[in-house]
């Protein structure tokens, strides 16, 4: 989608959609290119789904930890 269009459905700036998205495009998880006077941007589903798959491990992980924490606590 072009910055113009998510920003219609985005109920936000377009200065703040580009923002974001340059994040996004920072972390790997977007793409752009220009055609025409318009920025389009794609999501890199494969990079989305291990960024997901690495903060479930890294929950996971922090849910362990303060388990074991409460139960340290607890004792």
């Amino acid at each position: 989608m072009s910055i113009t269009r998510l920003t219609i459905t985005a109920g936000v700036t377009r200065q703040a959609v580009a923002k974001h998205l340059q994040v996004l495009e920072d972390a790997g998880l977007v793409h752009s290119y220009r055609r025409g006077r318009s920025r389009i941007c794609r999501l890199d589903s494969q990079r989305l789904e291990q960024a997901r798959q690495d903060l479930a491990a890294i929950s996971s992980r922090w849910d362990l930890t303060l388990a074991r924490l409460r139960t340290f606590v607890e004792e």
